[in-house]
């Protein structure tokens, strides 16, 4: 002992980065800013969502007797298509009504882009700050045609994969187990979303360099999902059949016009802004993985060959096969995550300030979109069409006939369903309605006969024969200025540019 004092410990302060949360908070920024569309009008400006909301409140209020849902549809939840989406929306709808509780689905949607490309970027070593380039991705094109279910399989999609990769590198049984669960979980919300992430799967155990014991590890967990989608496959073939709307057999578009398919992947406006915005987007992407400094890796080359086998499948699947349309366009989310995924970047402030100056930019078209929300519902005449609605008694048979289904305001056919808010509103059965087609939970009711509508039917609202296609329904709902559509209909309210006829035998 020399009699030097012990010198007391002092607790040093552990720095605490603020910048560690900078990236997160953009993101988030930049979804909030995407779901605030979806709140700002009193309809969503989707050519298929009166079609989804019917669905929802016939989930929701199957035996209500106002609605007199359980008179014309069953139930058959052994569809599995769809259920992801409609049955949390379902339940929701017991408390808060079928359109504020698809909302809700949807903004859950946009706000969970940003949180599974996160991941994504971290599974293949990517630099999370790209990020914020994935909320981009939520107003596009498979939400204006309104493919909900679809869309809501989109960052179901991209979470299988991120974990499918990290299954690769190092296995665990808990993330097996969690793998396992949401790949069968991807056939509820979209069978083709489960293509590809199975697709995807087979590519990454095949690239890895870690062996065929480590892929035979790594894709055990998709045995599952691959079970039911051969089940449902089987199903779905045997439930096509004629009167479906479309021809049965495959249709390819020309090859041009698959080309052009892919920068309409973000043209939702009838403007220009949505043109410019993805520009401006694709110019700061371009910029930031532009900048020299980023760190190599070892089959860094992975992900962009991914996208690359994705971009040949896109040309190479059918435009349409049976009553399903549009499936070229289901490679799309996939395909441009993985490309945006694919840059490494440098860490430099450059690079940040190119990143943050995308977020400013997706908030200022968002801005814009909210505008567009609002207006469309002063085009589309609500008021006017909720007044006529009223006319009619709830739980009958309305067939709707649309001459001008195109919005000024977006893409697509918007109005072309719109008949639907009777069955959202009043009940009933509107057509043409989803419930004919061979894959969704709700369907007609097969003891009450239904007079067929011929292919083609709502794109030629002119032909209608009040003889033919509406022997069976007690109202007509139009939109336009098309004639009268004769006896045994009458006119029972007009209002704006939506008319009433009932028929009076």
């Amino acid at each position: 002992m020399n009699g030097a004092r012990a010198v007391p410990a002092v607790a040093v302060p552990v720095a605490w980065d603020a910048t560690a949360l900078a990236w997160p908070a953009l993101c988030a920024c930049a979804a909030i800013a995407a779901l605030v569309p979806v709140w700002a009008g009193t309809f969503l400006p989707y050519q298929d969502a009166p079609q989804h909301l019917a669905a929802i409140r016939v989930l929701a209020d199957y035996h209500a007797s106002p609605f007199a849902f359980d008179k014309w549809f069953e139930i058959d939840l052994a569809r599995s298509q769809y259920l992801g989406f409609y049955l949390p929306a379902a339940l929701l709808s017991r408390f808060v009504g079928p359109e504020t509780a698809c909302r809700i689905v949807l903004s859950a949607i946009a706000l969970a882009l940003p949180a599974v490309f996160w991941m994504l970027l971290r599974s293949f070593d990517r630099d999370a700050r790209l990020a914020v380039f994935s909320p981009a991705l939520f107003h596009t094109a498979p939400l204006y045609l309104g493919f909900f279910n679809f869309v809501a399989s989109v960052p179901a999609m991209i979470f299988v994969v991120a974990l499918a990769e990290r299954e690769l590198r190092s296995p665990r049984a808990a993330r097996g187990i969690i793998l396992a669960v949401a790949a069968a979980a991807l056939l509820y919300l979209h069978p083709s979303a489960l293509a590809l992430a199975l697709g995807a799967a087979v590519f990454l155990a095949a690239t890895s360099g870690l062996g065929l014991r480590r892929a035979i590890r790594a894709g055990a967990p998709f045995l599952p999902a691959l079970a039911l989608l051969g089940a449902w496959m089987t199903r779905a073939l045997l439930a096509q059949t004629p009167g479906t709307g479309s021809a049965p057999g495959p249709h390819w578009q020309p090859l041009r016009e698959r080309a052009l398919d892919l920068p309409r992947f973000g043209n939702v406006l009838a403007g220009h802004a949505d043109e410019a915005f993805v520009a401006g987007l694709l110019l700061l992407w371009v910029a930031a993985a532009s900048v020299s400094g980023g760190r190599r890796m070892e089959r860094w080359w992975r992900l962009p060959l991914l996208a690359a086998g994705l971009g040949a499948a896109y040309f190479a699947v059918p435009e349409s096969f049976g009553a399903a349309g549009s499936m070229h366009l289901r490679a799309l989310p996939l395909l441009v995550a993985l490309v945006l995924a694919s840059p490494l970047l440098a860490p430099s402030r450059a690079v940040s300030a190119l990143l943050a100056a995308a977020v400013a930019l997706q908030i200022a078209y968002d801005a814009r979109l909210a505008a567009i929300y609002r207006a469309f519902a002063e085009e589309a005449e609500g008021a006017q069409l909720e007044r006529v609605l009223q006319q009619a008694d709830p739980g009958k048979r309305l067939l709707s006939l649309v001459q001008d289904r195109q919005s000024h305001l977006v893409q697509f056919q918007a109005y072309q369903h719109f008949g639907m808010y009777y069955e959202v509103e009043r009940g009933g059965r509107a057509r043409r309605n989803f419930a004919e087609l061979p894959w969704t939970p709700v369907r007609f009711r097969a003891d009450v006969p239904v007079v067929p509508l011929p292919p083609g039917f709502e794109e030629h609202p002119e032909q209608f024969e009040a003889q033919r296609e509406g022997s069976d329904e007690d109202y007509v709902l139009v939109r336009g200025s098309l004639p009268e559509p004769g006896p045994p209909f009458a006119l029972k309210a007009r209002a704006g540019r939506w008319s009433l006829y009932e028929a009076r035998r």
